[in-house]
């Protein structure tokens, strides 16, 4: 018999027991951070046996939703638990009126996960990459004049919409690794407040710069054109601000595949070369 429900922090422990063939499984480890966030939650497929998979969804502003944190006990592959787990979090988020839209991101190579992702009937709709300058050290910045900052929330909320429909942005980088939908919706007060943005007075172009930790200290780098290897002003801007840091900061940059593989000669001995796009995967239910 199997049961599926919402878990807490009393299941740290049966959590911590599974068997998922990922050394220093960082879900795992992280549990306890997981079940606090009030944005996230978790839920486990329990057989008498144990726990034999995981998995939640984190709620993002304007009612989006994205499912993750999937784990399955090796022991117990191939009996559709995953499948099962994923197919529950999705009927939870359809009753639930708050919410809009629900989606997952998932590698180009993970295969079986996008297996799951077609069961469930949730269909690609676009995909990225993401870049991580991991050796700013070899980058020589350019000598360009940095890009104006802009201050207020609602100049802010306004910059960015006007760029979002100018470049018809499908999707918004609203964390590290987590676009969705874009709608001004999601550009709450809180996260501009938070939100570093600058315009190039002579281009009328914008960009933000926001921090985040997935693992290290990012600073994501917001652009939604795809000629953002050709702005010398954004990327003596970005440095400035690496600068002004009291962190170790590393720049992250979402561009299109097309983009990724056209990088400049100069910028390829900083990033990390990366050839596995993530797919955006998405419905709405509303």
């Amino acid at each position: 018999m199997t049961t599926i429900r919402q878990l807490t922090i009393n299941d740290y422990q049966a959590v911590l027991e599974m068997q998922t063939g990922i050394e220093d499984d960082y879900v795992l480890r992280i549990f306890p951070q997981l079940i606090e966030n009030p944005a996230q939650t978790l839920f486990g497929l329990e057989t008498e046996e144990g726990i034999a998979a995981v998995a939640g969804v984190v709620r993002l502003p304007n009612g989006n939703g994205i499912l993750g944190r999937l784990r399955s006990d090796i022991r117990f592959h191939s009996k559709g638990n995953a499948t099962g787990l994923l197919q529950h979090i999705i009927a939870s988020c359809e009753k639930d009126p708050m919410m809009n839209w629900v989606g997952a991101i998932t590698l180009k190579s993970n295969l079986p996960a996008q297996r799951v992702l077609d069961k469930l009937n949730i269909q690609p709709e676009s995909s990225f990459i993401s870049l991580l300058m991991e050796a700013p050290e070899r980058f020589i910045v350019p000598s360009a004049a940095p890009w104006e900052l802009i201050e207020g929330t609602d100049t802010k909320r306004a910059v960015i919409e006007q760029a979002a429909v100018e470049a018809k942005a499908a999707f918004y980088p609203y964390e590290a690794y987590f676009p969705i939908p874009y709608a001004s919706a999601i550009l709450e007060d809180d996260y501009l407040e938070n939100l570093a943005v600058f315009h190039d007075p002579d281009s009328g172009r914008i960009m933000a710069i926001q921090e985040d930790y997935k693992g290290q200290d990012i600073a994501q780098i917001q652009y939604f054109w795809p000629d953002v290897f050709q702005q010398d002003g954004l990327w003596t801007t970005v440095f400035n601000y690496l600068k002004q840091s009291d962190k170790q900061l590393v720049p992250q940059l979402d561009v299109s595949p097309e983009t990724a593989s056209s990088i400049p000669a100069v910028f390829r001995d900083s990033f990390t070369e990366n050839n596995d796009p993530w797919l955006i995967y998405g419905k709405y239910i509303r």
